[in-house]
């Protein structure tokens, strides 16, 4: 018999037009569908691809009538996979020290710098693969998602192959990645001690020093410094952070300053100042500031003596002790930064006048040059105002980023408070601001917080 839609024959492609299904009704009696006349029938719907002839065989034999039945099938895309690079070093670096199951700080588990040997592979490169098209059961063609290549790495201190694929190191160094760019640096590696031997260190990269920083020696760095002994009397300077994992015996002389973050395993009679946070277990007679939070951690995390002035916080395990030795912690603004405020305020506001008479003057010589038609290029009392305008120009650049600083610090300090995770002796004082409070007794588990105008004393919960 003659399949068509008038005998309730259907065909029906799916949406996305990767299924086909056949509906076929009953026969009339004596005229049993053949085969060829069915496939005809599909091919006529436009179901071209992927048809399950077997599944149509048993449609027909098995008197298959009435329902769906799915008799073809698309073929599906196959995607592409994107090129990618695989990395030969630890992109992961961790800033921070664990916290050993017995309460004490482990200082050697801070990585912040990331080493590579010259001629070692710091990466390679797969090529993308193509995508495999699929098919429609209409014959329609459907595109598969192409892999995209990726472009080569850039950076310095590295060298890569004819074909892109191989990435080698140039030097002994440093090597990081910011914003998808790899740098390698120079590393200053001393194996043993910093010491009358080696003699100071003054770098423009970071310094790693494997032995102790002894008294009086210096080690400077415009990138950061890391220090597996002790250091004693001596002065550290890093552009950014310093790790001393041995920590710091100062005998009141030792100066640790970093434009970034500081870790150590402890301070004693010694001046440090950071930028970014400062995280010691504890600190003894030591005069610490820190532009941000002061973190004393660890089962003997204690702070005895000195001054610590944290502008975001300060918290600390113990602090002071049952000498009741003087110690005094700091948070919020500090004085010294609003008196800074007002007086770069005040020097802006003169270098701005003064740069506004010196515009008018130059104004009016180019209005009188201009009237009397003559050339004042060479004239000396332009030449000394041009030259006046200049550095007044870069005072103010200089203190108008020295007051976003300021500002920034002044913000950062809103809020802050001082935690004391078991006790504060008496002998300690508290200042949060310019507001100060004096502990007479000792008191246990504690905030230090500001309430209208005043530092007051709040419990903390249980669970600290």
């Amino acid at each position: 018999m003659a399949l068509t839609d008038n005998n309730e024959s259907k065909v029906r492609i799916s949406a996305d037009e990767m299924e086909a299904f056949l509906l076929l009704p009953p026969p009339p009696p004596g005229e049993p569908y053949t085969k060829e006349e069915v496939m005809a029938f599909i091919q006529k719907s436009r179901v071209n691809h992927g048809v399950d002839e077997a599944a149509v065989e048993r449609m027909i034999n098995g008197r298959i009538f009435g329902r769906e039945v799915r008799i073809a099938k698309g073929t599906k895309p196959v995607d592409g996979q994107d090129g990618f690079y695989q990395y030969n070093f630890n992109m992961d670096l961790n800033n921070k020290p664990t916290v050993r199951e017995d309460g004490s700080v482990d200082y050697w588990s801070i990585h912040t710098i990331e080493m590579v040997e010259e001629g070692q592979v710091i990466a390679t490169y797969t090529d993308p693969i193509d995508g495999v098209d699929g098919v429609a059961v209409t014959g329609r063609p459907v595109l598969a998602k192409r892999g995209r290549p990726q472009p080569p790495l850039s950076g310095k201190g590295f060298s890569r192959s004819a074909d892109n694929h191989t990435y080698t190191a140039d030097i002994t160094g440093k090597i990081e990645m910011k914003n998808d760019r790899i740098q390698i640096l120079s590393v200053y590696e001393v194996s043993g001690d910093v010491d009358v031997r080696t003699g100071n260190i003054d770098f423009r990269g970071d310094v790693i020093v494997h032995g102790n920083v002894s008294v009086g020696a210096v080690v400077k760095a415009t990138g950061s410094i890391t220090v597996d002994g002790l250091c004693e009397a001596c002065t550290i300077e890093a552009g950014k952070d310093i790790v001393l994992r041995g920590g710091v015996l100062g005998a009141y002389k030792a100066v640790i300053r970093s434009k970034g973050n500081i870790h150590a395993k402890f301070f004693e009679y010694s001046t440090i100042e950071a930028e970014g946070f400062i995280e010691v277990e504890s600190a003894l007679s030591c005069n610490m500031v820190s532009y941000d939070r002061i973190y004393m951690e660890g089962k003997r995390a204690s702070l005895v003596g000195g001054y610590a002035y944290g502008t975001s916080g300060i918290e600390v395990n113990t602090l002071g002790n049952v000498n009741e030795v003087k110690t005094q912690v700091h948070v919020g603004a500090s004085t010294e930064v609003l008196k800074e405020i007002i007086d770069i305020q005040g020097r802006l506001a003169d270098a701005n006048a003064m740069l506004k008479k010196i515009t008018e003057g130059l104004t009016q010589l180019e209005t009188i040059a201009h009237e009397k038609g003559i050339n004042i290029s060479t004239d000396e009392r332009r030449i000394a105002l041009l030259r006046t305008k200049m550095t007044k120009q870069a005072e103010i650049a200089s203190d108008t980023k020295a007051l976003d600083r300021l500002n920034d610090i002044v913000e950062r300090g809103k809020g802050a408070f001082v935690r004391v995770i078991h006790e504060v002796y008496a002998g300690t004082t508290v200042t949060i601001d310019q507001t100060m409070l004096r502990v007479k007794d000792e008191q246990h588990s504690i905030d230090f917080v500001k309430r209208q105008g005043n530092v007051v004393m709040t419990a903390l919960d249980d669970l600290l």
